[in-house]
């Protein structure tokens, strides 16, 4: 799939429907599972095992970050999701 928004509008208007659900796996579900697993994480960290505690204190498990990803894949499906609403609009 090209990044080109004119080539983009036009694959969504003309895919077929398995071809257009594909993409929007990729484009949707893809980050909200990342998001969903994130989260996860952050719950692990409430009660962390010995092995979660050791990488929350030297930092490879740091809940900012982590939030801030999680910020980041929600606002990438809330782009796409206008995207889509703005070509379908268009036609």
């Amino acid at each position: 799939m090209t990044d080109e928004p004119d080539d983009y509008k036009d694959f969504i208007l003309s895919a077929d429907k398995r071809a257009l659900m594909r993409q929007l796996k990729s484009d949707i579900k893809t980050p909200l599972v990342s998001a969903q697993n994130l989260v996860n994480v952050l719950i692990m960290m409430q009660s962390p095992t010995a092995g979660v505690q050791k990488k929350m204190d030297s930092g490879e498990l740091y809940a900012p970050d982590m939030l801030e990803e999680i910020g980041g894949l929600m606002n990438q499906v809330f782009d796409v999701i206008d995207f889509y609403r703005s070509v379908l609009d268009e036609d």
